[in-house]
């Protein structure tokens, strides 16, 4: 009877041993979705996106500024008592080569700024070196309303527009080398992310700091002609939409 009594609490206890391998075994699967730091992937994936989240934020800032300062460049009349039509004119006039700086400056921002959208749109997430590359790239562009100044105020220099053109020219270099850097075995970006954007994005970064430095050899040979020649950058970019499409 005892024997009985002892075989019939021994098959109750079976399941519970079951149900605890059951839990060990979830136990140990969880363990190893957790990494080395005690953190869940889930938990590291939200703090990537975070990241590059409130580094696309400074970028919105600092590209917003540089476009105001830029602005700033342009003188403003000096109050007279009793301007006339004559004294107008010939302040305007004075100020089209300032507008033409502005104008310059403002497109150059610009054409980064769309570059910049491109390239976030695919960032899935950042790090160390990604970030490091990203803040020094925005730390030479908020340089450009600086070097726009410098050109307004000595406008017969060609050192000042080469200085402005090897500014321009590593802001897209460090743009390139990011780039490269966060899609490398698609590192920073999505894992299905075609080969054909990101050679077409590269390609519509590595436009402008080539552009710059062609600015150089203008300044060089004929100084005068620099600010202008600036105009013909979207040229390049529609040629690469034309023949990459749009990525």
């Amino acid at each position: 009877m005892n024997f009985a009594i002892l075989i019939q609490h021994m098959s109750s206890i079976k399941p519970v041993s079951n149900n605890l391998a059951h839990q060990s075994s979830n136990l140990r699967n969880n363990n190893k979705l957790i990494d080395s730091n005690g953190n869940h992937p889930q938990d590291n994936n939200s703090a990537h996106h975070n990241s590059i989240i409130r580094l696309g934020r400074i970028a919105d800032i600092i590209f917003a500024l540089a476009m105001a300062q830029c602005f700033f460049a342009v003188d403003f009349p000096v109050k007279f008592d009793h301007p006339t039509n004559s004294e107008a004119i010939r302040f305007l006039l004075t100020q089209i080569k300032p507008l033409i700086s502005y104008g310059l400056a403002f497109v150059i921002v610009g054409f980064y700024w769309v570059d910049n959208i491109n390239q976030f749109k695919h960032y899935k997430k950042t790090d160390t070196i990604h970030s490091s590359l990203y803040l020094l790239y925005l730390m030479m562009m908020f340089l450009i309303p600086y070097a726009d100044t410098l050109v307004v105020y000595f406008p017969e220099s060609p050192l000042i527009k080469i200085c402005f053109s090897i500014n321009t020219a590593l802001i897209g270099f460090l743009s390139y080398l990011n780039w490269t850097y966060a899609t490398y075995k698609n590192k920073l970006v999505a894992h299905d992310l075609d080969q054909k954007t990101i050679i077409a994005t590269r390609w519509k970064i590595a436009i402008e700091p080539i552009f710059s430095l062609l600015t150089i050899v203008v300044a060089v040979i004929n100084q005068s002609w620099w600010e202008y020649v600036w105009f013909l950058l979207p040229i390049p970019y529609l040629l690469n939409e034309r023949i990459f499409g749009k990525s």
